[in-house]
């Protein structure tokens, strides 16, 4: 297998695996979840054909006490027969004789078969899990001699003999052990199926002869007129109930008021119940009293009385809404099929955007498994795709760290090689300008040929070293206290930059309707300036038109600001609504709009100055009431001199103007721009400091857009080989070539102060004439220089002075000392002497913070010069 599938393969295999091992505590899952799935649909109404008559505790106590004489349910079945019941099913059973009152089995075996409706219930001492040989002796009760993969009982525990032979129908009322609402619809004993006890009372409620029941194709039918009911069933014979609620949804009466009831109708008197109202219904009769019967939990009371699960089956058979629960058929493929598309989904999109996909997808499964339980009474598998899911999900959780850390011990050991590297050539270069000042500074010394070229040499080595280091280290913005960046109407800026006037501009016409014209060169964001001004506007909840005035032809382009009538010209087969219909409350937005034809201008002309237009091809005047703000990359200035765009046009379109400085002349914001379209693409990636000069060095003739692109494509190419951070590499080459077709920025910021003699406006000044470079960048550029001029002159203060003030009066050479002063003894400040750098490092993170990549490993070396004493 290749490693390309093994990762996949091995998920794949091992929730296959947790599905199999643990799919007892997965069905206990399940059963937690069904419960819920209960109380999220609450109750439903119970069928009324069904009544339970029940003894409580009050009434066993007012008959004599448990158990009771047997004359009270003969006196009971021949009140219901009476009342022309359909069936009676009698959950309690009659299993021995009374030796104190045998006349009252006589009475009652003798009122049974003459009522033919009565059914008894019986019950299997043992009933195994799985189907098993059994040589239990036949029972006149038992039928359906072939049911493959029933369970088989032992130990049927019968009624007396005279009141089973006298009873219309006979079932057991064993339910499966640890299954909530599970029944055995059929159990096998000897060579015959005893039936479910709700099932008899069923059968003989329906009329129906146990000859006439059908089973096939996992459902037992039984037909009564046009009517058909059928009980599904699995493969072991058990039929899953669907509990409409606890014992208060059925129909409940005490036997006792039953009793009552006929005994004041007899005497003429009115009855508290009419029994009437149980014609045709199917009554169960049963015990409901603490201590009395026997209880089980069910998803809406933990202990339910037996009879309920006898009433609920009932209830599901006259319905037909029986559950249906395909189990591990489809839990398991079903989970091996959200893992898989989980795979492929984190295979091709960043691990948030897979994770949480993946999770709504479960979610929405979740709702469509409510849908179906509470629509149809199927039961899909949950928890065994929801543990999949989170069993999947931790590992690409540990796996996605696990490449992370690779990932970033990879770089980490570039960048302390690279390091290595560069402190060893610094090293070398500090031995040769100190060997090459020894000799000058003896009489007659000259310095060796090539000695020079060896020196340019190994400070080419280290620029090159010094920019590898960098593109291994993720840009930290540089934070002022006196000013920060935003971002306004999807405008990032930097706030002491350009872009703060013209944000002002924008926030203070934009609630006027006056017209607006936006200047600037392509990919400076017009449409954006444009958007931000309607948003502002009165008019912000109304129409937003976009038009591009150079995409189209003059007709096309009359067609679509103005529309047309029908017929107005070949292809006009319907009437059309023009942009400024669209548009009207609302702004269009006229986006280069010197691309347009001086006789088009005219037409424009009129609705600008009146709001007024003709559809083409009609006569009928229009009006509308639109903003118009339009846009251009060239001077309208220059063209109207140059007679090719209207100079009244120009003026009714020029109310405000807004013009938008290209990049290069606000590199303050580049950082800023970057970062923002670096996370809109992955909030985890970042870009390295080599990447971020590249950027500041490029003029970006495309603006802000290409801006955009070029992270873009960086991202692509970074996520490609497992990266967060974007390096130089993933740059195009002529971006890539910016670095190395420019004057490094250092030498840049460097001879600019020179010019200014060092300064105290300098530093501003610099990084206003650098396109708008921000001031904290300079600052700290020229901190780092300072670092690197005192390493190269072996910690000798005056060199280091002379070298970074170059040919400079006594003024300047001050503020240079000054400024020297101030920085090497900030970064030692409080540092002890006589310690390693290992040691103090940790305590000075704070001085590295801000300060070029490349003069990192020469702060090093100033901190440990300090600590062994070679200067103060």
């Amino acid at each position: 297998m290749s490693k390309r599938l093994l990762i996949p393969g091995g998920c794949l295999v091992a929730v296959g695996l947790m599905l199999v091992l643990l799919a007892g505590p997965i069905q206990g899952l399940e059963e937690r979840v069904l419960t819920s799935r209960y109380a999220i649909r609450g109750e439903i109404q119970a069928d009324t054909n069904l009544v339970i008559l029940y003894f409580d505790n009050d009434d066993i106590a007012s008959l004599g006490g448990w158990p009771l004489t047997r004359n009270y349910y003969a006196l009971l079945i021949d009140v219901l027969t009476r009342s022309r019941v359909v069936a009676v099913g009698f959950d309690i059973l009659f299993g021995e004789h009374n030796l104190q009152f045998p006349e009252h089995d006589n009475l009652l075996a003798l009122t049974t078969a003459a009522s033919g409706k009565v059914v008894l219930s019986s019950y299997f001492r043992v009933l195994p899990s799985e189907s098993s040989p059994q040589n239990s002796p036949d029972v006149r009760i038992s039928f359906l001699p072939s049911l493959p993969g029933s369970r088989s009982g032992t130990g049927l525990q019968l009624p007396f003999t005279e009141l089973a032979s006298a009873a219309s129908g006979i079932g057991h009322a064993n339910l499966v052990d640890g299954a909530m609402g599970a029944v055995p619809l059929f159990v096998r004993s000897g060579p015959g199926a005893v039936p479910f006890f709700g099932l008899e009372v069923l059968r003989v409620a329906l009329g129906v002869d146990r000859d006439e029941v059908r089973v096939e194709g996992g459902k037992m039918s039984l037909a009564r007129s046009q009517a058909l009911y059928q009980i599904p069933f699995d493969e072991h014979g058990t039929s899953l109930l669907n509990f409409p609620g606890p014992i208060s949804v059925f129909k409940r009466y005490r036997c006792i008021e039953v009793l009552r009831s006929y005994e004041l109708q007899r005497m003429g008197l009115n009855p508290t119940l009419d029994l009437t109202s149980l014609e045709g219904k199917i009554i169960l009769v049963g015990v409901i009293g603490e201590g009395r019967s026997i209880v089980v939990q069910s998803p809406f009371d933990r202990r339910f009385p037996s009879i309920g699960v006898q009433a609920t089956f009932l209830d599901n058979a006259l319905t037909g809404r029986f559950l249906s629960a395909p189990g591990s058929i489809v839990s398991i493929p079903l989970s091996l099929l959200l893992v898989g598309f989980a795979l492929w989904l984190f295979g091709r999109l960043r691990f948030l955007t897979s994770f949480t996909i993946t999770a709504f997808m479960l979610l929405v499964y979740g709702v469509v498994t409510q849908w179906t339980f509470v629509s149809w009474g199927i039961v899909l598998p949950l928890a065994g795709p929801v543990l999949s899911f989170l069993l999947f999900a931790t590992g690409a959780v540990l796996y996605e760290y696990g490449m992370v850390r690779k990932t970033v011990g990879r770089l980490e050991t570039d960048k302390q090689k690279a390091e290595s590297e560069l402190r060893a050539r610094e090293l070398k270069l500090q031995a040769l300008e100190r060997e090459l000042l020894d000799r000058r500074s003896r009489a007659g010394g000259e310095s060796r040929p090539g000695d020079l070229e060896e020196i340019q040499r190994y400070k080419e080595e280290i620029r090159t070293l010094s920019a590898r280091v960098s593109d291994l280290v993720k840009f930290e913005p540089i934070a002022e206290n006196d000013t920060g960046g935003g971002v306004f109407e999807g405008m990032v800026y930097q706030a002491s930059g350009r872009m703060k006037e013209t944000v002002e501009l924008i926030q203070k016409i934009s609630t006027s309707d006056a017209n607006v014209l936006v200047l600037g060169e392509s990919g400076t964001g017009k449409e954006l300036v444009a958007q931000a001004i309607h948003h502002l506007s009165p008019r912000g909840k109304r129409q937003f038109v976009t038009v591009n005035c150079g995409a189209l032809t003059e007709t096309l382009l009359e067609s679509e600001l103005f529309g047309h009538e029908k017929g107005s010209f070949t292809g006009a087969v319907k009437d059309k609504m023009g942009r400024f219909e669209f548009a009207d409350g609302g702004t269009i937005f006229l986006d280069e709009i010197a691309e347009t034809s001086e006789a088009f201008q005219v037409k424009l002309l009129r609705v600008v100055q009146s709001g007024e237009f003709e559809r083409v091809g009609s006569t009928m005047t229009l009006k509308v009431d639109a903003r118009i703000i339009a846009a251009t990359n060239k001077s309208l200035k220059d063209l109207v001199q140059e007679k090719r765009f209207r100079e009244d046009l120009y003026y009714r379109l020029n109310v405000f103007s807004v013009q938008l400085p290209a990049l290069r002349e606000r590199k303050a914001d580049i950082p800023l721009l970057a970062q923002h379209f670096v996370t809109l693409e992955d909030p985890s990636f970042a870009i390295s400091s080599t990447v971020l000069d590249a950027y500041l060095q490029y003029p970006w003739p495309g603006n802000v857009r290409e801006l955009q692109g070029s992270i873009k494509r960086a991202a692509i190419l970074a996520k490609s080989e497992k990266r967060s951070l974007i390096q130089l590499k993933d740059l195009s080459e002529e971006i890539i070539s910016s670095l190395k077709g420019q004057v490094d920025i250092e030498d840049q910021i460097l001879e600019l102060l020179r010019n200014k003699k060092f300064s105290r406006s300098s530093i501003s000044e610099t990084a206003e004439e650098l396109g708008g470079l921000n001031r904290g960048t300079v600052a700290e550029y020229f901190r780092g220089i300072c670092f690197k001029y005192f390493f190269e002159s072996v910690w000798d203060k005056e060199l280091t002075i002379a070298g970074i003030a170059g040919n400079q009066n006594g003024e300047a050479n001050e503020r240079v000392m000054k400024k020297l002063s101030e920085y090497v003894g900030n970064v030692v400040e409080g540092v002890q002497q006589g310690r390693s750098l290992e040691d103090v490092k940790p305590s000075l993170k704070a001085k590295y913070k801000n300060l070029p990549q490349r003069y990192h490993t020469i702060l090093d070396e100033v901190i440990r010069a300090y600590l062994d004493g070679k200067w103060r």
